[in-house]
């Protein structure tokens, strides 16, 4: 499996410098505003910048530069961050520059991928993905698909998708009618979530049976769904209700947390070649049942397995479906993020006696408020 181990940033957000080391499944824990959610915007920007989106819409919605930068451009000028990617072959590095600019923009001033190969001593001499300073990442140009480092590490970088299901109002995406052509992979809100559940439903039947199946276990009331092509308007999210077949109900009579519920549980149980190769998920927890969590926190640990995870919660009941091995506490002193991992067997003494979340709620490992 191709993992994300090392994470470097400097001058993102809230967070002055850090270095965080990554294992397949990292749950980050701690207070509001110590810094969880930049991390994950840091991927979210990402995201942005592969697709040409980084001035807009990241920094016109997200910043401006003096918002992104580390209180800002008198204190800091510019980000910096390098992300090591293992391989078979070896290790993989991406490095970029962001530096203040006019108009409160931020301009790559730097950015390059290097390959460090198992077999061989010395790593290879860095390739720069920008000659001069640019308003984009080099990796959205074409020629950055003629270099084979620039070529995965521009494929992984894409494969690091954000995941957030907050919005459910009766506006949202999610409730909506999605197109038909559209049921590859999940959006990040979810917004086609009827187009993904028709698709598996007609190429990958045991997986569609499978995501009905966790479904009914923990929302009792659900039967299945009802996946229809109305012409151009494309699928809906329509269900029925177990032992009442007779009628047809519609995503706008299912409550938040069943919505956010279906949207999980499809993501989680792609099949594996559907899956990106990092899922990074917000606060998954918001809104589910004490029941509703263990199955969700149950099917993070197995998809784990096919792909690296990265959550925040700051939930008690949560963390105590995880390992002290995944766990990194997130804290926020004077305005500087810090993450530190734990272990189990660094707190094996205390897990003798109580559960992970009390030893979080008694500030044993810190990330409280």
């Amino acid at each position: 499996m191709k993992q994300l181990t090392q994470l470097h940033i400097e001058g993102f957000r809230s967070i002055k410098k850090a270095d965080i080391p990554l294992r397949a499944l990292n749950v980050l824990i701690g207070a509001n505003g110590a810094g969880k959610s930049n991390l994950i915007d840091f991927f979210r920007m990402l995201n942005y910048a592969l697709t040409r989106g980084f001035q807009e819409p990241y920094l016109l919605e997200r910043g401006p530069a003096s918002a992104v930068l580390h209180f800002g451009p008198k204190v800091t000028g510019v980000i910096r961050a390098e992300l090591a990617f293992e391989t078979n072959a070896g290790t993989n590095y991406y490095r970029f520059t962001l530096a203040d600019s006019a108009n409160d923009r931020l301009t790559f001033t730097k950015e390059e991928v290097q390959l460090k190969r198992r077999d061989i001593e010395r790593a290879a001499a860095p390739v720069p993905l920008i000659q001069h300073p640019s308003d984009n990442s080099g990796l959205c140009e074409l020629w950055a698909e003629n270099d084979p480092t620039a070529r995965f590490a521009k494929g992984f970088l894409q494969r690091c998708r954000v995941y957030q299901f907050h919005d459910t109002s009766l506006t949202s995406h999610l409730r909506d009618y999605s197109f038909t052509d559209q049921g590859r992979y999940l959006y990040a809100d979810g917004g086609n979530l009827s187009a993904v559940l028709l698709d598996l439903r007609n190429e990958s039947t045991e997986d569609y049976a499978g995501i009905v199946r966790t479904l009914k276990a923990v929302l009792p009331w659900f039967e299945d769904f009802v996946l229809e092509v109305e012409g151009r308007k494309g699928v809906l999210l329509r269900w029925r209700m177990a032992g009442r077949g007779d009628y047809l109900f519609g995503p706008g009579q299912l409550s938040d947390g069943s919505l956010r519920i279906m949207a999980l549980v499809t993501l989680l149980l792609m099949p594996p070649e559907r899956l990106p190769d990092v899922i990074i998920l917000d606060e998954p927890e918001l809104g589910l049942h004490p029941a509703a969590e263990q199955v969700i926190a149950g099917l993070i640990k197995s998809v784990s397995r096919s792909c690296q995870v990265i959550l925040s919660t700051q939930s008690a009941s949560f963390i105590d479906h995880f390992s002290a091995d995944d766990v990194i506490v997130v804290e926020n002193e004077n305005g500087e993020s810090t993450f530190t991992p734990h272990s189990q067997e660094e707190l094996k003494l205390w897990l003798e006696r109580y559960t992970l979340s009390q030893i979080w709620s008694k500030n044993i490992i810190g990330g409280r408020p």
